[in-house]
């Protein structure tokens, strides 16, 4: 089927042809408001200000914003140097602690959960709003270290440092 087009590429299902005109997707309060979705589907998310996909069984994180989706007037920093880890971790012997590292101009935006892999220990973000201002993000830190050195490669927010726990 095509729309301002008489021929419609073969492998498609519906073809817009306008060269002065454009789609809108759905706008959507956010991706809760979806009660079923199914991979394909495509969303403007209102709450978060950006595009949206649903793929592999989850909601994509923003389009072309990077993993924070919305956009400050205090842009988020990470303080990786300020970073703490307790308890101290001893290479070998089977971990179970938090990494904890603090960051300015937080402004209410969510952040997705992920995981960071290093050396034998897996950290966990879970999912969450930066609070208004200075605040921490605390991963749950777990495995066996096989050195006494390890280094999180962390990026979120549009910022991307380095932690190194020794």
């Amino acid at each position: 089927m095509g729309i301002g087009t008489k021929n419609p590429h073969l492998s498609t299902d519906l073809e817009l042809g306008s060269s002065n005109k454009t789609l809108i997707l759905n706008r959507v309060p956010n991706t809760g408001a979806i009660a079923n979705p199914t991979d394909g589907m495509m969303i403007y998310d209102i709450s978060e200000e950006c595009v949206k996909a649903y793929q592999a069984n989850k909601w994509s994180k923003c389009l072309g914003k990077g993993l924070n989706s919305r956009s400050s007037t205090n842009p988020i920093s990470l303080l990786c140097s300020s970073a703490n880890f307790s308890p101290a971790l001893i290479s070998g012997k089977a971990y179970k602690g938090i990494l904890t590292i603090p960051y300015t101009g937080g402004d209410g935006s969510t952040y997705e959960s992920q995981s960071i892999v290093s050396n034998g220990l897996n950290a966990i973000l879970s999912s969450g709003k930066f609070v208004s201002g200075n605040g921490n993000l605390e991963y749950s830190v777990t495995g066996n270290p096989t050195t006494k050195n390890v280094i999180f490669d962390i990026n979120i927010a549009g910022n991307t440092c380095s932690v190194t726990v020794k």
